[in-house]
């Protein structure tokens, strides 16, 4: 068997070559939230559909207190625009409408004197120019189209749709937005020592909790999860569970990836047609972290990712492969912010491959985890970063330079 071992950036690369977009879906807003959009979407109308004013108060032309060096003008009130409820009335000179926020500037009106600006006599509005200071048309107008064009573009083909985005959209005049379909992600666990969370393990047995770890964070990457359960070391039960796995769109492994006589994942994937891409990569923990394209029941290959069973290896190999391959999948970015810090405590460093050591990042200040045992699971529990350390053969002592990977909030 070819074994290719290559570092952390090309297999990346090698991951992403070979994954394409999932094909767009039309979803109604709600149900597009969070996904990615397949197409720029564009404004049916423009925002807002009329000048509209920005202030409760009093339409007004300005020319009405242009034109005059007096302290006080007094104008003739007639009528009000209301939101909801505009004034069709045509705002002659010497008048003034009242007018509340967002409500429709009456014609003829330019300008809208504030509230609190004016006084009002009956019938007559005594406008004070000393409060109402600087003073030209479009005073407290918000001018039709000045938010948003009438067909423009409003996000560009990958954006993904939080709530203000939505919201734009749904102010544009779109019900819907085309957006990539979640990849189905099938996740299988191998080996007779697992036994599922929740269960007693008996001696020689652990719980499943990789499973978990790996469905949680695929979940977070967008995906829809189907849990396979736990695969048996036994051959025939491995391929029936590996075959129903290449239905999803992309297939998860995770333990039997070493050379043991009870590793049977990759020979069983080989055996499937499997076409291998990478083995191994240059990285710890993770190592063993296997990326194939297996061709699945409808004759298309699907990318398998077989990563190892240490708890730490499968969380970082997810991490840096399978997520980016997930993100492509809704054409998303799947680059995660990286940041220089400063570690406050010593991480260790290998000789020979990239270390990427789970810390707690805070501002600029870095605390690696103190135990990174890739079989522990408290060497994942309370990171939210992986320290990128190159090969070296000297651990990173107090105050040393790092890049940091960061993966979420303290």
């Amino acid at each position: 068997m070819v074994e290719p071992e290559l570092d952390i950036a090309e297999a990346q690369r090698a991951v992403l070559a070979r994954i394409d977009p999932l094909p767009a879906v039309t979803l109604p807003l709600m149900a597009a939230y969070g996904r990615a959009l397949a197409a720029d979407p564009h404004a049916r109308w423009a925002l807002p559909g009329a000048a509209v004013a920005t202030m409760d108060g009093w339409a007004v032309r300005s020319g009405d207190l242009l034109a005059t060096d007096a302290n006080v003008v007094r104008l003739r009130i007639a009528g009000e625009s209301a939101a909801g409820h505009p004034s069709r009335a045509l705002l002659r000179a010497g008048e003034a409408a009242r007018i509340s926020t967002g409500a429709v500037i009456p014609p003829g009106a330019d300008a809208v004197v504030a509230q609190e600006d004016c006084t009002r006599h009956g019938d007559e509005l005594a406008v004070d120019r000393g409060r109402v200071g600087r003073f030209a048309a479009g005073h407290f107008v918000r001018a039709a189209g000045s938010d948003v064009a009438a067909g423009a573009r409003l996000l560009t083909t990958g954006a993904v749709l939080g709530a203000g985005e939505l919201a734009l959209l749904a102010g544009c005049g779109l019900g819907e937005a085309p957006v990539h379909r979640p990849p189905r992600l099938a996740l299988l666990s191998t080996g007779d020592e697992l036994v599922p969370p929740g269960a007693t393990p008996q001696p020689g047995q652990v719980v499943n909790s990789n499973a978990l770890m790996l469905a949680c964070q695929a979940r977070a990457a967008g995906a829809e999860v189907i849990d396979l359960g736990i695969a048996r070391d036994e051959l025939d039960s491995l391929r029936a569970a590996l075959q129903r796995g290449l239905e999803a769109d992309l297939l998860i492994t995770c333990g039997g990836i070493s050379v043991g006589d009870h590793d049977l994942v990759l020979p069983t994937l080989l055996g499937l047609g499997g076409a291998l891409v990478f083995r191994r990569v240059r990285l710890r923990p993770g190592r063993p972290s296997s990326f194939l394209l297996v061709p699945a029941p409808d004759g298309r290959p699907r990318p398998v990712f077989a990563l190892p069973g240490n708890p730490a290896s499968a969380h970082v190999a997810f991490e840096l492969f399978v997520r980016p391959a997930l993100l492509r999948m809704q054409g998303r970015d799947w680059q995660r912010p990286r940041r220089r810090v400063t570690l406050t405590a010593a991480a260790p460093c290998d000789p020979r491959r990239a270390h990427l050591v789970r810390a707690r990042v805070i501002g600029d200040q870095a605390t690696p985890l103190p135990d990174q045992t890739s079989g522990a699971l408290r060497s994942i529990a309370g990171h939210n970063a992986l320290l990128e350390l190159p090969p070296g053969t000297c651990p990173m002592e107090p105050g040393a330079s790092a890049m940091a990977l960061l993966l979420g909030e303290p």
